[in-house]
């Protein structure tokens, strides 16, 4: 595929996603609560591992060795800092610092969704265990190891690879597939404001200040290398099916459930 080809299947991509059937099957389910806490049992994963990309890049834009030197790319070192800096460390209320993963395992929390295998990776990845043996000894479910193996495998690919990931399957993707998830969840009135709050910052965020800072980010590092841009567009589009991937999953994960409750409602 061309250049065009490719930005044409990707933004075919973000709209299906934006328009996945998931977030209705979540609130029309007969236990709201329960789907997004199985929603969230196998999404946490896009939530921690979204972290490695992000300081993959920041390891090669910014010196983060001793003894410092510089890194001589200065604007793209602000920005990746900047980026970092909200999602390592937000200011989730006044005076309380955390990183969106551990906001999101608060809102897995208020919801009863189970932690215990997000942790479970948590731990193995500081103990220095490789990522995919990590993911397997987690007890995650297998779309949501299959994700996140996809994600870690990228980690070594080049700057310019990573950078297409983070900007077109994260950044710019996230607004567009939250922001249905939590206009349904509003509107069904279900109580789980830890989650509404974390979807709603991501919206604003990403949207606003982190989106448009990647797309920059990236023009950056192409700088008209037709070969790398490819290459690079090629794997974000990888990096947004293998989420479709996850969204089906989850989606055919809560429909036998949903129709399992009806059928003993009746």
């Amino acid at each position: 595929m061309d250049r065009t080809q490719y930005l044409d299947a990707l933004a075919t991509e973000k709209q299906e996603l934006a328009d996945h059937d998931l977030y209705s099957v979540i609130t029309s389910s007969p236990d709201v609560r329960r789907a997004i806490a199985l929603f969230m049992e196998r999404h946490v994963v896009c939530v921690l591992d979204f972290m490695s990309i992000l300081k993959s890049l920041q390891r090669d834009l910014t010196c983060t060795r001793v003894p410092w030197v510089p890194a001589r790319v200065g604007p793209l070192t602000r920005l990746i800092n900047e980026i970092v800096l909200g999602e390592e460390s937000d200011e989730v209320a006044p005076g309380r610092h955390l990183s969106h993963y551990e906001w999101y395992l608060e809102a897995m929390t208020e919801v009863g969704a189970d932690t215990a295998p997000a942790r479970a990776l948590e731990s193995a990845l500081r103990a220095g265990v490789a990522p995919r043996e990590a993911l397997e000894r987690s007890g995650l479910p297998r779309e949501a190891i299959a994700f996140s193996a996809h994600t870690f495998a990228l980690l070594e690919a080049p700057l310019a690879t990573r950078a297409a990931v983070f900007f077109h399957a994260r950044e710019d993707t996230i607004p567009r597939i939250f922001l249905p998830l939590v206009e349904r969840l509003e509107a069904s009135g279900r109580p789980c404001p830890t989650l509404i709050a974390y979807l709603r910052r991501h919206i604003e965020l990403d949207g606003d200040e982190h989106g448009p800072a990647a797309e920059r980010l990236l023009g950056e590092l192409f700088a008209g290398d037709v070969a790398a841009e490819r290459c690079a567009l090629d794997a974000a589009l990888g990096a947004l099916r293998a989420r479709a991937r996850l969204w089906t999953s989850v989606a055919q994960a809560l429909a036998p459930r949903a129709a399992e409750v009806a059928t003993n409602a009746r």
